[in-house]
């Protein structure tokens, strides 16, 4: 763990994202007695305090743990009113982590006592096998230490990319979501597997380890897409469709994010 030996950290919400983020940390040997888990849905919570072995916290509870990061994966809406009622928490040296989407670091700033770093991260569900594609933005005065703690964290996630606060919007359709684009994808091959005989496990093995190796293919040349198309030349979908529906599904994510961003901003 390096620099996160030793650490405590809180994760307020554990619905989908933060339970992922519970879940990897403690596989891969995070101590459990060191995560504090806070959720508004009691059962939830204590889900899993059960099936992880971490502590439970209560937000309005003044014993509170002092935690060195504290993961904010709740709604949206409710991150300005989870760190108001962290307020008397918070303290400088702390780092503070929105997974929130729609939620600019200019307003969890405003939100955080001075010196408390803030970050914010859009997650992306593949992190709970280490795979995950998280990208990261990080506020105006994150002190070196602190940026090597995030650093830690994320690589245990997957892989991460540094942003600007205003690419995080375009950020949701990159990674956060695409996840749920690409699936269609690897049930229409599965489909296709059994049809031709296939069990459902051999299909999916199939499906999965085409779309792997065609992105390492990517990853790991420089081969243009032009050359990679033509390492198989038999044209299977209408590329230029296929290429134009993956775009308009990540121009609408950032498009409906930035409608809940001006809502955001406008509540009082």
């Amino acid at each position: 763990m390096n620099v996160l030996e030793e650490k405590c950290i809180a994760v307020i919400g554990v619905g989908n994202i933060g339970r992922i983020w519970v879940k990897r940390l403690v596989e891969t040997g995070f101590p459990p007695e060191s995560i504090f888990v806070s959720d508004v849905d009691a059962a939830r919570m204590e889900a899993v305090v059960k099936e992880f072995g971490v502590c439970a916290a209560d937000l309005h509870n003044a014993s509170f743990p002092h935690a060195d990061i504290l993961l904010i994966a709740t709604s949206p809406k409710s991150v300005r009113s989870v760190l108001h009622t962290l307020a008397d928490h918070l303290q400088p040296g702390q780092i503070v982590i929105s997974l929130a989407a729609a939620v600019s670091l200019e307003q969890l700033e405003a939100w955080v006592p001075a010196e408390v770093s803030v970050i914010r991260v859009m997650p992306n569900a593949p992190s709970i096998v280490g795979e995950g594609m998280n990208p990261v933005a990080y506020g105006r005065t994150i002190p070196r230490q602190a940026r090597e703690l995030v650093e830690v964290l994320l690589g245990i996630m997957g892989q991460t990319l540094e942003v600007q606060d205003d690419q995080m919007n375009w950020c949701v359709g990159l990674s956060g979501a695409a996840m749920r684009s690409l699936v269609p994808v690897l049930e229409g091959l599965t489909k296709a597997g059994m049809d031709a005989g296939l069990s459902d496990r051999q299909a999916r093995r199939v499906a999965a380890q085409v779309m792997l190796g065609t992105a390492k293919l990517v990853l790991q040349t420089d081969l243009t897409w032009e050359e990679i198309k033509t390492l198989t030349p038999m044209q299977t979908v209408d590329e230029v469709k296929v290429m134009e529906l993956f775009y308009d599904a990540a121009r609408t994510a950032r498009e409906t994010i930035e409608g809940v961003q001006r809502k955001l901003q406008e509540m009082p």
